[in-house]
């Protein structure tokens, strides 16, 4: 193994025991001394790679934000259907809230710093505004296709998003308020309606 091979996994190495410490003990109650035992290295080493914890902290909220931006970037692979896409989209997302619960705590943490963090708050930005370039881009391909009525697609992005985080939050402060894969379906149905009916039109109760 090489000097730069050994530095990239022993990053990830850290950063993975960060994120399990922060699912454990929350943004604020971990400490140097917790991520050094949790990734069986001494504190010297973690300060080798990352220069103080916030350093660290920027680098487990990219790898996070990454982790998730990778899974909603295969959505165009899988289907050339725009509606098709749309329903993935929503899956993907609703998928990494049930399997992937920690990262999306992870970002609930790193929400309550963007008051105080500047670094973060621009971070969070960046990672929601990838988020609504790739829908409103799958968006366009629907409006494109002439298969999508909304206006706007940056904008009809920024509604699903907020659909999405909306109804995910609810699901992780209580489990038990809804079953999370009936709210997904109805959330699909819902964003699909929102996109193909024409803006100023009333839709029609079933």
């Amino acid at each position: 193994m090489t000097k730069t091979d050994l530095a990239v996994e022993r990053k990830a190495q850290i950063i993975k025991a960060t994120i399990e410490c922060i699912s454990r003990y929350g943004y604020n109650n971990f400490s140097m001394q917790d991520v050094a035992r949790m990734a069986d290295v001494s504190k010297g080493i973690i300060h080798y790679y990352f220069l103080n914890k916030e350093d660290l902290m920027m680098a487990v909220l990219e790898r996070v934000a990454g982790d998730i931006e990778s899974l909603l970037g295969t959505v165009s692979d899988r289907t050339e259907n725009p509606i098709d896409a749309l329903k993935l989209l929503v899956q993907i997302c609703f998928q990494v809230v049930k399997d992937k619960r920690e990262y999306y705590c992870i970002n609930m943490d790193f929400w309550t710093q963007i008051n105080q963090k500047e670094k973060v708050r621009q971070a969070i930005a960046k990672h929601y505004n990838t988020f609504r370039e790739a829908a409103a881009s799958l968006i366009q391909e629907g409006m494109d296709a002439q298969v999508f009525k909304v206006d706007n697609a940056a904008n009809a992005a920024s509604v699903i998003i907020a659909l999405v985080d909306g109804l995910s939050l609810q699901w992780l402060f209580d489990e038990n308020t809804f079953d999370l894969e009936g709210i997904a379906k109805n959330c699909e149905e819902l964003v699909i309606q929102f996109l193909t009916t024409k803006p100023g039109s009333v839709v029609a109760a079933q």
